[in-house]
């Protein structure tokens, strides 16, 4: 085996780039002279950005020897290790290099960024009990050493505090600036989410650099390499992936503070914002001036003048293929021949070829195969070296790195240098393709064997990897069908798993690459599509799923016509789309056709009419048209069940929504008896811990919270949680959903310290799963604004209302039913705020849409003339107040039963707007009816139940019933204290009344 070549610049002096060297120490002796300071060096690949980099901070060493006080510190980062690239990381990096480089000298603390960090990662990670051995961002002496564990063992809100409590051991300084400054803005973090927390992340960052540059009177430059890297796989983002670096990190860091950037290219920020154009200073690396060269070529003994001219030309000044020339010319020296102008010169491929040529047969080998791949660890290279028969000793691996395009990555992986790896490719590629697929596909099978029978709930980061760089392989290795036949399999437990934002890029490709090879009028083509709708629904970008859903459409009619039926599938997707995005009346239009075309077709039994028939019922349940919905379950039920039998898991699903409209129209025994056959089918066809038995659960626990029985409601919602965490893992969105439902039965409960922390949790794995801006997001930012308007935080309700309706107004369109729902619930907060005209209108407007999108003959269209009704009351325009109530009693009759809840509920508001005008005979027959239908539905002991006695109960006291009044007061208190217990308010608000009562009747 020959020497591998060597790095001989890392020997030898730096040359050639002391304008740059000059730039540099100029901007580092003007610092505190400018706002910003941004020195940007950019160039093509193997110029020599990193080498330039690498040797700036010797500069900075001299400069602090001659200058001696102010002292410059700095840190450096390389964006090339991915992981460096996300924002965390990113600074948890610097501040490690900064108090690694300080060690001995001096301490550096960064205790704001510290504290931040730990309460983001912790909320981040709810599951992950904070200690040093979990926590592995920081390394060295922090100053929350003895904090560890702090935000595990007490609530957010008194980690501040307790944090303060052990600044006893810090600098003067820094608890001068937690007394102005520190602890009011730390304080508020407890209050946000860990999104919110991961945004300001930079800010307390360059804050913590200030204080101690402030106090030291020192300057800091931060040194970020490749920054290319960070549109590595997003291109199209345009300037989104560095905009936190642009306006959150520099702007946030002192006049003191120099950023020098390297990459391949130069910044437009200038372009972005008018203030860079005087704080960006970029200059472009050149290609080495051919005196450098000559001067480089001499030194290391080249000293022929017509072989010099000849390397120069042919690397064109680039330092990689200068120092291959110079490799090339050494191993010809070895021969011990005399080297000549012909054994030099060409471009850069042919420069790399020739240098290839010199070294041993199994190296070439080795390397050739070693190219293929963009990374290897020693398994692969072991795999590859010995399927391929390259003689390269699998001992020898480490010595790889004796070659200087061969670097580790930041897992300790090698790597070659990309120049190199696309000469060998690109070589192989002309002369032996064949070969180059054997290698593709043998990576492949090396990857997909790591993820193949993946449990879902066990993936891991390594997994991701070994996805991602499958697909990479295979898409080199495999046909267009081929490719899309093995990625569907592959996928599919990420897909389960939830792990959309991942896939679906690679799902796009695999469309691109199924329209290149087998044309737009392909069958897979619009299969691809049609698994694109169902991702880009679930990560809740409607707008995507849209547009797909649509294409697919228009290839299957050009395929199959109009009445084939794969256009009634691809129907049937679509319409299950508008009905999600609230076009109620296009997702109808295009249900119906697709029951139409398979109805055509003589098939009244088959499997794909059961699933048309139950989206179409769930279109008519959302538009509130149960009579419609019904029989379209049934017939759904009907078909599967004679199909595939009574006990198969197709029945379970259906027999779910069958429940669920039995629910809604207050046939509470009916719901629920179909639920616990539906939970018996699932139970039995797929096992008691999967995810569909989990669903069923679910909704039959919030079906027993709705009619007041709360145990069991925590029970089976419980249950349903403890299957999906189990099987899903705790970050799935579908566990965010149960949190979100047990949540929901504790703030009935008024326990709203068991409500709370379910709901944050469910609101991080939702922002973490789907995104900041998914509808679920907004639901949960709902639920959670309306425990902050149950305890009487209004300020924080409001936030969360609005946070909510921004999410909604940008993904649905303006007149969608969930910006209704938020505008309701945001006008109800109003209301009680006592900001009547801000509540006005947000019922008005949640009034039009509802009306238009839903119907006038909606339940949710009475539920808001129930709320506006209600306004009008408090603000005294009874007039007005009277024909709500009245039109939203007739609703909710119609559509309802004269029997349901919903229809006592609004005879109880009525009830009150009479006996707030002093109409007491009119009250009292629908006081009395409520308290009947609530009885009758939900039973004796229901809260509701409560309610209804309460409200007649003060019937009877204002018109001196006492005695009868006194009996209801009691039998009231007695259910409220059985449900809820005497510590919940309602307890209280009618204890008064009976106080109330009882000096009535003591007069």
């Amino acid at each position: 085996m020959v020497n591998a070549p060597k790095n001989h610049f890392r020997k030898h002096k730096f040359v050639d780039r002391e304008g740059h060297i000059q730039t540099f120490t100029e901007a580092v002796k003007n610092l505190g002279q400018k706002d910003l300071n941004v020195l940007v060096y950019y160039g093509v690949a193997g110029i020599g950005k990193t080498s330039l980099r690498k040797e700036l901070p010797k500069y900075l060493e001299e400069y602090n020897r001659e200058y001696q006080h102010p002292e410059v510190i700095w840190a450096s980062i390389d964006l090339q290790l991915e992981k460096h690239r996300e924002k965390t990381t990113f600074l948890v990096t610097l501040k490690n290099e900064l108090q690694k480089n300080l060690q001995g000298r001096r301490k550096i603390n960064f205790p704001a960024f510290e504290i931040a960090h730990a309460i983001y990662w912790k909320k981040a990670n709810p599951e992950i009990p904070l200690r040093k051995e979990n926590y592995l961002f920081f390394a060295g002496d922090n100053v929350i050493d003895g904090f560890f564990g702090t935000v595990d063992q007490i609530p957010y809100f008194q980690v501040v505090p307790a944090f303060a409590r052990a600044l006893v051991n810090v600098p003067d300084y820094l608890r001068k600036w937690w007394k102005i400054k520190g602890e009011a803005e730390l304080s508020q973090l407890s209050e946000m989410e860990a999104l919110e927390i991961e945004e300001i992340l930079p800010y307390f960052w360059a804050q913590d650099l200030e204080n101690y540059l402030e106090h030291t009177s020192e300057s800091a430059v931060i040194f970020i390499d490749t920054y290319e890297a960070l549109w590595d796989n997003h291109r199209s983002d345009g300037h989104s992936r560095d905009e936190w670096i642009r306006k959150e990190l520099v702007p946030g860091l002192t006049k003191n503070v120099l950023c020098v950037i390297s990459g391949r290219e130069s910044l437009k920020w200038e372009s972005l914002e008018e203030k860079w154009k005087n704080n960006l200073s970029q200059h472009k690396v050149e290609e080495l001036l051919e005196n450098y060269c000559t001067e480089y070529l001499k030194v290391m003994g080249i000293t022929d003048k017509e072989i010099q001219e000849v390397i120069f030309r042919g690397s064109e000044g680039v330092p990689y293929y200068l120092e291959l020339s110079v490799y090339i010319y050494e191993e010809i020296t070895n021969e011990n021949r005399k080297p000549a102008p012909e054994d030099f010169g060409g471009n850069h491929q042919e420069i790399a070829a020739r240098f290839f040529r010199y070294l041993a047969p199994e190296e070439k080998k080795a390397l050739k195969v070693l190219a293929i791949p963009r990374f290897w660890d020693y398994d692969l290279f072991e795999h590859l070296v010995t399927k391929f028969n390259t003689g390269y000793t699998t001992t020898d691996y480490e010595d790889l790195c004796n070659f200087s395009f061969i670097g580790s990555t930041e897992n300790d992986n090698l790597q070659m240098h990309h120049l190199m790896q696309e000469c060998l490719t690109k070589t192989q590629e002309k002369e032996k393709p064949d070969s180059v697929k054997r290698v593709h596909k043998t990576v492949l099978e090396y990857y997909s064997n790591q993820i193949k029978d993946l449990d879902i709930k066990s993936i891991t980061p390594e997994h991701e990897t070994a996805l991602i760089e499958a697909f990479y392989h295979a898409k080199e290795a495999l046909e267009a069908e081929e490719l899309f036949k093995w990625f569907i399999s592959i996928s599919d437990p990420f897909y389960k798993a939830a792990f959309w934002q991942l896939i679906s890029p690679m799902y796009e490709e695999t469309l691109q690459t199924l329209e290149i090879k087998l044309g737009t009028k392909n069958p897979n083509v619009a299969v691809a599509l049609n698994n694109l709708v169902v991702l880009y629904r679930l990560m809740g970008n409607y707008e995507k799923a849209l547009q797909k859903s649509q294409r697919a459409i228009m290839i299957d009619r050009k395929i199959w016509g109009d009445e084939h039926l794969n256009v009634a599938i691809s129907l049937n997707n679509l319409a299950d789309l508008y009905r999600l995005i609230g076009s109620y009346e296009k997702a109808l239009q295009k249900s119906q056709k697709a029951l139409e075309i398979v109805e055509k077709m003589s098939m009244p039994d088959d499997p794909l009419v059961a699933d048309i028939s139950t989206n179409l019922a769930l279109i008519y349940r959302h538009m509130g048209k149960y009579e419609e919905a019904l029989p379209r379950l049934q017939r759904a039920l009907e078909i599967q069940e004679k199909t595939v039998g009574t006990e198969h898991r197709n029945i379970a699903p259906i027999l779910n929504n069958i429940a669920k409209i039995h629910q809604l129209r207050g046939n509470y025994e009916e719901a629920l008896s179909n639920f616990k056959r539906a939970f018996k089918v699932a139970e039995k066809a797929l096992g008691p811990e999967h995810p569909e038995v989990a669903i069923i659960l679910n909704n039959q626990g919030e079906l027993y919270q709705y009619i007041g029985n709360y145990e069991k409601a925590l029970k089976t919602t419980q249950s349903a949680l403890e299957i999906r965490e189990k099987v899903l893992g705790s970050e799935h969105p579908d566990v965010a959903r149960n949190l979100n439902s047990v949540a929901v039965i504790y703030r009935h409960m008024c326990k709203y310290e068991e409500a709370l922390p379910r709901l944050q949790r469910a609101l991080e794995i939702r922002e973490k799963t789907l995104g900041s801006e998914h509808p679920n997001v907004a639901m949960t930012l709902n639920d959670l604004a309306g425990i902050y308007t149950d305890i009487g935080d209004n300020e924080k309700a409001l936030q969360k209302y609005q946070r909510a309706l921004k999410i909604v107004d940008k993904i649905h369109p303006v007149e969608h039913p969930e910006v209704a729902t938020t505008l309701n619930n945001l006008s109800e907060l109003y209301t009680n705020m006592g900001e009547y005209e801000k509540a006005l209108s947000g019922y008005q407007k949640a009034l039009n849409i509802r009306e238009k999108v839903l119907g006038p003959g909606h339940p949710d269209v009475a539920a808001t003339l129930n709320n506006l009704a209600g306004l009008y009351r408090q603000m005294g325009d009874y007039e007005k107040a009277l024909p709500l109530y009245q039109r939203a009693l007739d609703i909710r009759e119609k559509v309802l039963g004269p029997q349901h809840p919903s229809v006592a509920i609004t005879l109880g508001t009525t009830a009150r707007f009479y006996m707030s005008t002093g109409k007491y005979a009119d009250a009292l027959p629908l006081l009395k009816r409520a308290l009947d239908i609530f009885h009758k539905s939900l039973g004796p002991e229901h809260v509701y139940v409560a309610t209804a006695l309460t409200d007649l109960a003060t019937l009877y006291s204002k018109t001196g019933k006492y005695d009868e009044a006194l009996l209801l007061f009691e039998q009231a208190l007695d259910i409220i204290e059985k449900k809820l217990g005497p510590a919940h308010p309602t307890y209280g608000q009618i204890m008064n009344r009976l106080i109330s009562l009882y000096e009535k009747m003591a007069k």
